[in-house]
């Protein structure tokens, strides 16, 4: 069974407490990542969303670049160790609806997973099941799939 390391991405996008959310959102936009890590001193303090964007500065008519970070990420955040099976993590987003996971080792962040990361983990994984049923399928035709006109067999 496949753990979290195996697809989270490295690569975090973090800010500080004291950042402004234009600063915030813009980095988000930049990167293309729908959150970003709160972390300061290299404990992480929360995540901010564009969900927490929109609900919480955008749709209460706050000024982002007069608001901090601090004041509307999210701190009480939904993590998961680095050892964690993915059918766990799976579970525990859609139980706590949440759209990004961040993955601790000894409780530093060290990955993010979101829901689009995990949606082209198992679609690709539904490729490589489909690919080796039709592959399957056809040898049992009597019919080897690679040996065709121009193939790579030798003469």
């Amino acid at each position: 069974m496949a753990i979290i390391s195996s697809l989270m991405k490295t690569e975090m996008i973090t800010v500080k407490p004291g950042d402004s959310v234009a600063d915030a959102a813009r980095l988000m936009s930049q990167n293309h990542v729908g959150a970003v890590l709160v972390v300061e001193g290299g404990v992480m303090k929360g995540i901010l969303s564009e969900r927490d964007v929109v609900s919480r500065v955008v749709a209460e008519g706050k000024d982002p670049t007069a608001t901090l970070v601090s004041e509307v990420a999210t701190a009480e955040v939904v993590d998961v160790d680095v050892g964690t099976h993915v059918r766990k993590c799976a579970e525990m987003q859609l139980a706590m609806g949440v759209r990004h996971l961040p993955v601790t080792e000894n409780g530093k962040p060290v990955g993010i997973l979101s829901s689009r990361d995990f949606f082209a983990y198992v679609v690709e994984g539904l490729e490589r099941i489909i690919d080796k049923l039709d592959y399957e399928e056809t040898l049992g035709k009597g019919v080897d799939p690679y040996d065709h006109l121009g193939g790579s067999y030798g003469k």
